[in-house]
């Protein structure tokens, strides 16, 4: 699956009720014989612009925002945001509602007190708004959670981490850190398996050897944080020869854990994990 989305930001982040809805492009491919099923063209709020993928059982799910409204109250915008969930059948993208939940936001009290009673009232109204903020969270998770568990999430909180580009830095991130720095040699994240237990890094920094430089994939065990591979490959050479481009992920087939690099966007290589 594919989506091209158009205006997908300004829907989702700006307080402006004037701007147009998302529109967007959405193609489902069959990776079996690279086959187009459908190509359909979106102007649907959620659809359009929310976070779209699949479950871990394996269902298309989009989550995201539905509806939003802005009202001012005593001289404060009030933004009142409808999130909803849904799971799509393929090719036909017939939705079926998952959950709905609702939030309510008020600005937190920035001004500069003039009075020791008019501290106190701002103090006082920006922790009602925390507990408040606390509750909606609360109550989302209640009335989704349970609609979850059957798609493989137990929380809302997982489907951000798998849907979103910030939940996913922050869901690597947890379990990147248990490995030792790689300094200096310029190593970066690049994936870690799915039943978390490896994870790769990308050392890009072009090391000099005898004849040329290379890059390493390292293989890391999180368990203990000990480096079990090291696959070095060539780069580039010091007598002009092109450069060679990888990309490497770690893929799971049969209990077993492979490093599967691309190499040039053409070649595929396969190691196994020790």
């Amino acid at each position: 699956m594919v989506r091209l989305s158009e205006d997908a930001d300004s829907w989702n982040n700006s307080p402006d009720e004037s701007r147009k809805l998302p529109r967007a492009v959405l193609n489902i491919i069959d990776l079996h014989g690279f086959k187009l099923l459908r190509r359909v063209a979106l102007t649907d709020r959620l659809l359009g612009a929310g976070d779209m993928g699949f479950t871990p059982k394996g269902a298309l799910l989009v989550s995201g925002l539905q509806e939003k409204s802005n009202a001012t109250i005593d001289g404060k915008v009030i933004r009142t945001r409808q999130y909803a969930l849904e799971t799509l059948t393929l090719p036909g993208l017939e939705p079926e509602t998952v959950c709905h939940y609702t939030t309510v936001i008020r600005p937190f009290s920035t001004q500069t007190p003039s009075t020791p009673e008019e501290r106190k009232r701002m103090e006082k109204e920006n922790r009602e708004e925390v507990e408040r903020q606390q509750n909606q969270k609360q109550a989302a998770e209640k009335a989704c959670g349970p609609k979850l568990a059957p798609l493989g999430f137990s929380s809302l909180d997982d489907v951000r981490k798998s849907f979103t580009v910030l939940g996913r830095l922050g869901y690597d991130a947890d379990y990147t850190q248990r490995v030792p720095p790689q300094s200096p040699w310029g190593c970066g994240f690049e994936d870690l398996s799915g039943n978390l237990q490896y994870v790769l890094f990308d050392c890009d920094e072009g090391r000099v050897v005898v004849f040329g430089r290379y890059r390493a994939f390292r293989v890391f065990r999180l368990e203990d944080g000990k480096q079990i591979m090291d696959l070095k490959v060539p780069r580039s050479t010091l007598f002009g020869e092109r450069r060679v481009l990888f990309s490497g992920v770690l893929a799971a087939s049969r209990g077993i854990t492979y490093v599967v690099l691309l190499r040039d966007g053409a070649e595929l290589e396969g190691y196994r994990v020790p």
